[in-house]
């Protein structure tokens, strides 16, 4: 099994890139993390940058694919992001939220985790499936039935998150696993929320259906994003940093193909 990767980040409209990604490949493993750091604090690229860092450096020393190895990778993360909160007081409240996907090409099988707004999309014949559930206040507004489902990328709760790397608060969600085989055709998009809140999961498929390649797919997708964002958004609101890996499994020899 082949995986066909593709990857961009933006820092958008914004002077700095708080978001940050990392991938690495040991044999058929392969390991893919996205982070966004949070707003409204001092350090959030710092973050960032560390939670991805530590994944990839744990799962580099030890690969594997099983949610022990990718709770073992996040707990170093977690752990790097509270070193660096408690060497310098200004970083006290630094936090990140995280996507993390482990993919077992031999055995065609995907083990993810994330906390915050940073998603996981599947894409399989011909429909798509968001893989990850928010830790957001607007989400839960929505899991409550107070929230229309096509109202989460403009609801004013939208960014209010419910927990994130480097977030201790007592009642502060934590990290969600789960896993999945992978099928021949299928697609994975793992993305920041300055990436999805402007483009829409059928606009995200109808572009995938078109693509002849996964660096076309994900290029287009980033050409929906950037319209839709100049087309709606409030001129004195720039764009939020953006980020994203797209992935596509082909039937082949096991190894890892970034575009």
């Amino acid at each position: 099994m082949t995986l066909e990767v593709a990857s961009l980040s933006s820092p958008g409209g914004r002077q700095a890139n708080e978001d940050a990604f990392k991938l690495s490949a040991r044999g058929p493993l392969a390991c893919f993390a996205v982070s966004d750091g949070v707003g409204g604090e001092i350090g959030g690229d710092l973050a960032a940058r560390a939670v991805v860092e530590s994944i990839v450096a744990g799962f580099d020393a030890d690969p594997a694919v099983n949610e022990h190895a990718l709770a073992r990778y996040l707990d170093s993360a977690k752990a790097e992001v509270v070193h660096q909160q408690l060497a310098d007081p200004v970083l006290k409240n630094m936090s990140a939220t995280v996507a993390v996907a482990l993919i077992d090409c031999a055995h065609a099988q995907v083990h993810w985790g994330h906390l915050g707004d940073t998603r996981i999309y599947q894409f399989r014949d011909g429909g798509v499936h968001r893989m990850t559930k928010d830790h957001s206040a607007v989400q839960q507004l929505v899991d409550a039935g107070l929230c229309a489902a096509e109202k989460i990328r403009s609801h004013p709760l939208r960014s209010s998150l419910l927990g994130a790397i480097g977030v201790t608060d007592e009642g502060a969600a934590d990290i969600a696993y789960s896993s999945k085989r992978l099928e021949k055709g299928d697609a994975l998009l793992l993305c920041t929320d300055g990436f999805w809140e402007w483009i829409t999961e059928p606009e995200m498929e109808a572009s995938l259906r078109e693509a002849s390649s996964v660096a076309n797919w994900l290029s287009a997708m980033d050409h929906i994003a950037q319209h839709n964002a100049s087309s709606s958004r409030d001129p004195r609101q720039p764009r939020d940093n953006y980020t994203a890996i797209a992935i596509r499994v082909a039937d082949q020899e096991p190894l890892l193909e970034q575009a």
